[in-house]
């Protein structure tokens, strides 16, 4: 995709457009909270520092009885703190490229903020042709945290891609819905991420359950995240290890109980 030196909208000006479709990930650029952020740097020495006390979090909470639990678990929340590209993508055909950023996770470890801390927009002459530069850009987000917790954990780079499309193919989804076209996002999800030859391994069986008038894309996961590992002994109902018949009966109850 060929850039242009000064694109026609600047970053703060996309984000507050967007923000009606991040939902509860508060996106921002100037925080009235600068403490309790790990910033980007941080999350890659999960040996210490704030991502280290992080992951002790995450234990606490069943999310990270072992290494690889906690890889899996902090690329799951990773990969959807990148909502703003994914938004920016499907709302106005633009490749944000986010440089430095931090997040913040909530008292139960799921991510909750992003502050976008320098990023640009990779203009291109034909907003058809996006496509490349989003993907350029959601790799330079999350692919140096995913190398670290790989050399840390010992989980395989097709485990933590899966964790990472996973995430980013259900913001696709959600992001898809609140513009009413969620079935050609989850489309566009698939033919972006199949470009990586490592994401093409990792993409997610979906199907979708409905009730009534309400309906979800559920996932069938590449790899299993280990949540099972922790103090609840319970499989998700995306893990690729359990049978069909449990992962609809729980999605179908799911469903219903959020109509």
């Amino acid at each position: 995709m060929q850039a242009l030196s000064q694109p026609d909208v600047s970053v703060p000006v996309l984000l507050d457009r967007l923000s009606h479709l991040t939902g509860a990930l508060r996106v921002t650029l100037d925080p009235p909270d600068p403490d309790g952020w790990i910033h980007a740097d941080a999350l890659m020495t999960p040996e210490n520092g704030a991502l280290a006390d992080f992951i002790v979090c995450l234990a606490d909470a069943g999310f990270g009885a072992n290494r690889r639990a906690a890889a899996a678990s902090l690329l799951l929340r990773h990969g959807w703190a990148a909502g703003p590209i994914i938004a920016a993508y499907l709302a106005e055909r633009r490749a944000l490229r986010i440089h430095d950023f931090a997040l913040r996770f909530s008292a139960s470890t799921l991510v909750e903020g992003i502050w976008v801390r320098r990023a640009d927009i990779l203009a291109g002459r034909n907003p058809a042709e996006a496509g490349p530069g989003v993907l350029a850009s959601l790799l330079a987000f999350s692919e140096p945290v995913l190398e670290s917790l790989r050399r840390w954990s010992g989980y395989s780079r097709h485990a933590l891609w899966s964790m990472l499309a996973s995430s980013w193919l259900a913001q696709f989804s959600t992001i898809g819905e609140l513009l009413g076209e969620r079935e050609r996002a989850v489309r566009a999800a698939r033919a972006l991420l199949a470009r990586h030859p490592e994401l093409a391994r990792a993409l997610p069986e979906t199907y979708v359950i409905a009730s009534g008038d309400r309906s979800e894309v559920c996932q069938i996961l590449k790899a299993c995240c280990l949540q099972h590992k922790g103090f609840r002994r319970r499989f998700c109902p995306s893990c690729p290890v359990i049978q069909d018949r449990e992962r609809f009966v729980r999605n179908r109850e799911w469903v219903c109980r959020a109509k």
